[in-house]
């Protein structure tokens, strides 16, 4: 077989579907073979049976005609001796001549004559009456082989009625029995069968070969280039074709295909144009956003919603809802919590406001404002009742208001320096060159007093206008060296009018060089905050106390109050915003503890709450501090 025909033969034997037409068509030709077989032998052998009649007949007549003649002349040992050299020939088993009542007259064996040709063979065919017809068949000889017996009845002749009689009375003057050897025919039967089986089956594989090359290049060749691009198409590979010169079936099979992948590739990047268009829009919204459908399912997220939760935005897409941001396994229970995607249930169109605590990926809490509205999608050919969520953080809305109200009173002191500050300013320089003006004029002591308190008490308002300047600075990125001494002091000084009025007293020890990198204004705010919730903890009066200490690599701030203490149950809600409960009975908006502990946090600190009711609050606040020394790495 030349490489070209064992590659073809190899392809083809690797094609499942060339394996299969392989084993269907050889059975196909298996069964008509074997059944053109038993049709030729049996139709062969019975043409050989009849070509081997017909000779034998000849013969018989050939001899029929010597042993008439030897009869009409007497000469019984001559027939006797025509009858042994016939029976000598290699593919004669027996001759005998029978009378008319089937005994064996003369026989090529001697030791049958005189006996009952049907005792010898055993057949009731044998009876006179059925050996008067002339007949060929294979049958069992006396020696018990097979034979091809012939029998032709010599028939009365008017030469031979003068010994055997009339005609009429007997119209059979004997019966010439003929068995040829069966062994031979049925050889040659069998080998000329297997020639011609042998010949079928070289003929039926070279076929086989040939429609197998032909199926292969006509039909599994196209078929598995079609198979190949069909599969890098649907993994992904929107360039692949099918590549065909032909013009028969599967060609324009492949060629519709092609045309197809074409319009399904324009569709598929317009769809991902769209998506990618779609998802930066919501990627753009600053509020964190999923679509969630009817079964918890969260659908799509946007880049705010992932780095409020802390959880990849692939990996949010796909869990359920409430795993995603509640960290529970099973539903939210709607007695207990608004679950949106219940309460909006077959209502599209309708939307609803609510108040959410979720937890990030990290555990930590995460309290939202959730507007969520009902729409109708269709997804994967099926239209789905779907949820869209937006979720504000509450913190850093409750931090973009005190920036607007730092802000606000930023713009308060800016006009409190011009109109206050200015003023006073001048006041101080013209009361200084009056003094200078009558430095050599004696007064009275107390005017030179009164000249004295007058300009310190000027100082001091300059001082306080400039603190409060720069307390209202708004905040900003620029981070900056922090002196937490100087800048407690200047808040403590700026509170000391509010606490003196509510009968509490302030001791500060705040250690010397205890700085942080962070915004001064931010850590302003967190120490007003922390100062006028101990002031609404002690109505009756008290005392609070700030210390400051270095701890390891950082530093570590107290503000301990001797109020009213905080309940047990109340603990874990302090940093809760718009949670408040003060013990004076004002009202707060509960933001202030909510801001303080993100603006902690965004400076890699961390605030914690002790308290013991009736024995007052202690808050401890943990800064990394910006003289600690590197970490080797």
């Amino acid at each position: 077989m030349s490489p070209g025909m064992s590659g073809y033969a190899f392809a083809f034997l690797r094609s499942t579907l060339g394996r299969r037409f392989l084993v269907v068509l050889l059975c196909s030709l298996t069964i008509c073979s074997l059944t053109f077989l038993a049709l030729f032998v049996h139709l062969y052998r019975t043409r050989l049976v009849h070509e081997h009649t017909r000779a034998s007949t000849q013969v018989n007549e050939v001899l029929q005609a010597a042993l008439e003649n030897a009869m009409l002349k007497r000469d019984l040992p001559g027939l006797a001796a025509i009858v042994d050299a016939v029976g000598k020939q290699s593919d004669i088993a027996e001759v005998m001549i029978l009378n008319p009542g089937g005994e064996i007259r003369f026989s090529s064996a001697p030791a049958m004559i005189g006996m009952n040709f049907a005792d010898v063979t055993r057949e009731a065919g044998a009876a006179p009456a059925a050996l008067q017809v002339e007949s060929a068949a294979f049958t069992v000889g006396a020696q018990g082989a097979e034979v091809l017996r012939t029998i032709n009845p010599v028939h009365n002749r008017v030469p031979c009625s003068t010994c055997h009689g009339e005609i009429s009375g007997h119209p059979i003057n004997g019966i010439l029995v003929v068995d040829y050897h069966a062994d031979q025919i049925r050889s040659n039967a069998f080998l000329s069968a297997l020639a011609m089986t042998g010949s079928g089956g070289l003929v039926a594989l070279a076929a086989l070969l040939s429609l197998s090359i032909v199926f292969y290049r006509s039909v599994l060749r196209p078929l598995q280039g079609l198979s190949v691009a069909t599969g890098r198409f649907a993994d992904g590979d929107l360039s692949a074709r099918f590549e065909s010169a032909g013009r028969d079936e599967l060609s324009v099979l492949g060629g519709r295909f092609n045309a197809m992948a074409e319009r399904l590739g324009r569709t598929i990047h317009s769809l991902r144009g769209s998506e990618g268009f779609l998802q930066s829009v919501i990627d753009a919204v600053p509020d964190g956003m999923r679509v969630v459908a009817d079964d918890f399912t969260v659908l799509k997220v946007n880049q705010a919603y992932a780095a409020q939760h802390g959880i990849p935005a692939a990996q949010a897409i796909g869990m359920k809802c409430h795993l995603s941001s509640h960290g529970l396994r099973e539903p939210c229970s709607p007695t207990m919590i608004t679950c949106p995607v219940v309460a909006l249930r077959d209502q599209p169109g309708q939307s609803l406001k609510c108040l959410h605590r979720h937890l990030r990926a990290d555990g930590s809490e995460l309290f939202v404002e959730v507007t969520a509205a009902a729409v109708e999608l269709e997804i994967d050919g099926v239209k789905r009742n779907c949820v869209i969520e937006s979720f504000r953080d509450l913190a850093d809305q409750a931090r973009m208001s005190q920036e607007q109200r730092l802000s606000e009173l930023g713009h308060l002191a800016t006009g409190v320096a011009h109109e206050v500050h200015n003023p006073l300013s001048s006041i101080q320089l013209a009361l200084r060159a009056i003094r200078a003006e009558t430095a050599g004029t004696r007064l009275p002591e107390r005017i030179e007093g009164y000249l004295g308190i007058v300009d310190r008490e000027i100082d001091r308002c300059i001082d306080m206008t400039s603190r409060l300047l720069r307390l209202s600075e708004p905040s900003n990125s620029a981070e900056t060296l922090v002196d937490l001494k100087e800048t407690l002091g200047e808040v403590v000084s700026l509170l000391r009018y509010q606490a003196d009025a509510a009968g509490v007293s302030v001791t500060v020890d705040i250690a010397d060089g205890l700085r942080v990198i962070g915004v001064e204004s931010d850590i302003g705010m967190v120490a007003v905050n922390l100062i006028q919730n101990a002031l609404h903890a002690m109505p009756r009066g008290g005392a609070l106390s700030i210390t400051g200490r270095r701890e390891g690599r950082g530093i570590r701030l107290d503000f301990a109050d001797s109020g009213v203490g905080i309940e047990e149950a109340d603990l874990a809600k302090v940093f809760w915003p718009f949670w408040s409960k003060r013990a004076d009975d004002s009202h707060g908006t509960g933001l202030g503890l909510s801001i303080c502990k993100v603006t902690i946090e965004h400076m890699g600190g961390m605030i914690r709450v002790a308290s013991q009711p009736g024995k007052g609050a202690i808050f401890t606040i943990e800064f990394p501090s910006a003289d600690a020394a590197p970490i080797s790495p």
